[in-house]
């Protein structure tokens, strides 16, 4: 009989080996918290784009701008475009060209609709500290969806567009938690500072799911393409690093470009609220190796992400 504390594992193995593990079948603390749930978003995004689409031209390229740096927006306008209205199968990720399917009318109504569900929500009580940590979740979000951008460009990966998507969504979960437990920014500090044998084990132990579980849901409900929604289910699961051999495939070289983009964008700090990324001390070597970049790359883009201002936050510290 499972107990509390693994039950969120055998959540994660249900969604890597059974592929009718949908958001449609979550388990009972999952559903609880998914529940007429709404991923917010920072209020200067809605304020920005309220006010481009007020304009008398509307500029949809600023727009679709706007909506690629904010999680819920962009998962919003995604599952509309990947819907059978639309004739989609979840293999639209990009904002831009979702914008040039949809036209600008549709992106609107899309991005109005969105904008009423966070007005909702910013009516109830949010006291500052929340708000602190719904803002690091916002900030990260968009770091790591760049950095991700960064890496692929440096390792010559194919598709950038899937490195980004993956990068914004991966932790989608989290504001969701957030909002559900009180003590969620105290959860995932201790998760952070002690990762071993994986970050989300605190979490399972403590609220019975994890981020990353939640994180899959909320990709799977927006229509998100079911590999990208394997690799957030299990982008915690560092055994794939730890193995002796490790199979140069696309899964692998998008997880070793999340775990580098992490790292790079310092979520360890941001998120978790530590001066040593002890994950990526586990792991870093081999996630170099899956990359096929060496530690001299390393610093190159660590100096090209402290120029774009990523993972400059220090809420914390």
């Amino acid at each position: 009989m499972p107990t509390i504390q693994d039950s969120s594992s055998i959540t994660i193995a249900l969604i890597e080996t059974d592929p009718r593990m949908t958001a449609e079948s979550p388990d009972k603390p999952i559903e609880s918290i998914l529940r007429g749930a709404t991923v917010p978003s920072p209020p200067q995004i809605i304020a920005d784009l309220q006010f481009e689409m007020a304009m008398p031209d509307p500029d949809i390229n600023a727009m679709t701008q706007l909506i690629a740096n904010d999680v819920g927006l962009a998962g919003g306008v995604l599952k509309t475009v990947n819907s059978p209205f639309y004739g989609g199968g979840g293999e639209i990720i990009s904002v831009s060209q979702a914008a040039s399917i949809l036209g600008m009318e549709a992106v609107m109504e899309i991005i109005n609709t969105l904008c009423l569900r966070n007005a909702r929500l910013q009516i109830e009580d949010i006291d500052d500290a929340l708000f602190a940590s719904m803002t690091r979740f916002w900030d990260s979000a968009t770091d790591v969806a760049r950095a991700c951008t960064l890496v692929a460009q440096k390792m010559l990966f194919p598709n950038p567009d899937q490195a980004y998507a993956l990068g914004l969504f991966h932790n989608a979960g989290i504001p969701l938690l957030m909002l559900k437990y009180d003590n969620y920014a105290e959860v995932i500090r201790e998760s952070y500072a002690t990762p071993a044998p994986r970050i989300v084990d605190v979490e399972n132990r403590r609220l019975d799911t994890n981020h990353a579980v939640m994180s899959f849901f909320v990709a799977r409900s927006w229509k998100l393409p079911s590999h990208l929604c394997k690799l957030i289910s299990s982008h915690h699961n560092i055994d794939t690093f730890q193995a002796r051999d490790i199979a140069d495939t696309e899964h692998n070289q998008l997880l070793a470009i999340l775990k580098l983009a992490e790292h790079l964008a310092k979520l360890h700090r941001v998120i978790g609220d530590q001066h040593k990324d002890r994950e990526w001390e586990q792991i870093g070597d081999r996630v170099l190796e899956v990359a096929g970049v060496t530690t001299y790359d390393l610093e190159d883009m660590q100096m090209q992400a402290e120029d774009l201002g990523l993972g400059d936050q220090q809420y914390f510290l």
